[in-house]
Formats: structure tokens, C-alpha cells, sequence
């Protein structure tokens, strides 16, 4: 049987934390780690943070994921973009495969909404073939259901958050199997997740 930790409101007041955006209400299709995994990231991810002597905000072990696709930011969260994001999520069949995870970089990020230092992501890159064919399966079944998807997919999963930069570099591999992924109604600078529903891979 799988065990999750549970993904819950978690409130997580960063340092400048940027203005709440007009656009709060985030939906995005994601893959959560099963929850030994995530707490070994976390290990791995506070280690790496003490080695490189890193300040900012390690994320929370329930909220560690790989996102598959951003469907949209809004005003308000409606009805019809959560029904069309299942109509696409059923369209897909898959088995369920495995990530590998052997690397760790900082990406760019955005500048902060006070013009401050931006608050660079450190992220753990993941390697997997049918991972991006989920993605890309996915992505056309969101089009067919009248939903804009990324064509450009970049598999990661986001440690921390801080102004200092680190290089790509090599770490020892953590491998999980996926076998569902999820819709996520995210409320942004809240760092709240709520997930709608789960699909599992039965292929």
C-alpha cells in the first residue's frame, strides 16, 4: 500500500514576501513523491543547503512534486477549468514507470514584486522517458479540451528557495515509481495545496 504525507494547508511567511498577485488562484497537474521519499529529499535538500551555506526556505515535505502542466492562474478558481483538466486527465493511459532524480541546480526565477533579489528555486532534476510522454500526452489531451499546455518540459522538483545561485552539480540518485498524478488547486504566497483529484496509471 502507498503511504502520502499528507499535502495540507501549510503556511510558510518568507522573508520580502512579494504582494499577493491579482491572478491567486493556481491550477497545475502534478506528480507527488510517495512519502519516504519525500522525507528523504527533504534530508537530502537540508544537506545540500548546509554544505553550500544557503539561506532562505526549504519547502515542506507534503508539497514536494514534479508539476506536469500549469493550466492557469485566476481571479477566481471555476468550475469549468477543473472539469475540462478531468476530461483531459481521464483521456490519458499509461503503466506506471520510475524518475530518477541524480542532479540538483538553481534556476533564475523572478524578481521579487518590490524589485528586491530574486528568489532563485533550487530544484532536483528528474530523468524519465514515459515521464515525458505523460507530459506530452496530457498536454494533448488539455488542447483537445480547450485548455492551453507548455510544449517546453523541463522535469524538476523544487527544494528551496534563495538568493544565492548554485551551479548544476551531481548527487547521489533517488529513484520513486509514479503511479497516479494529480490536479492542484494551489493558493499562491499561501503555499496552500488542495488536490481535486487523483488519476491513477493502470495503463
Amino acid at each position: 500500500m502507498r503511504v502520502r504525507c499528507p499535502v495540507q494547508g501549510a503556511f510558510e511567511f518568507y522573508e520580502s514576501l512579494p504582494l499577493r498577485p491579482k491572478r491567486p488562484e493556481r491550477l497545475f497537474f502534478g506528480l507527488f513523491p510517495d512519502c519516504e521519499t519525500s522525507l528523504s529529499v527533504r534530508e537530502r535538500a537540508e544537506r545540500i543547503v548546509s554544505e553550500n551555506h544557503l539561506e532562505g526556505s526549504l519547502v515542506e515535505p507534503a508539497r514536494l512534486h514534479i508539476s506536469l502542466h500549469h493550466l492557469g492562474d485566476y481571479k477566481h478558481l471555476r468550475d469549468k477549468f477543473i472539469y475540462a483538466a478531468a476530461l483531459a486527465a481521464k483521456a490519458v493511459s499509461m503503466h506506471p514507470f520510475e524518475i530518477t532524480c541524480r542532479s540538483i541546480m538553481s534556476f533564475e526565477g523572478a524578481p521579487s514584486a518590490d524589485g528586491r533579489m530574486r528568489r532563485r528555486p533550487l530544484v532536483l532534476l528528474g530523468e524519465s522517458a514515459p515521464l515525458l510522454a505523460l507530459h506530452e500526452c496530457l498536454g494533448a489531451a488539455m488542447r483537445k479540451n480547450g485548455l492551453r499546455a507548455a510544449g517546453h518540459f523541463v522535469p524538476h522538483m523544487t527544494l528551496f528557495y534563495g538568493r544565492k545561485p548554485v551551479a548544476s552539480q551531481a548527487t547521489d540518485p533517488i529513484r520513486f515509481v509514479v503511479d497516479e498524478f494529480a490536479l492542484v488547486h494551489s493558493k499562491l504566497w499561501l503555499t496552500e495545496y488542495d488536490v481535486i483529484e487523483r488519476w491513477p496509471l493502470r495503463g
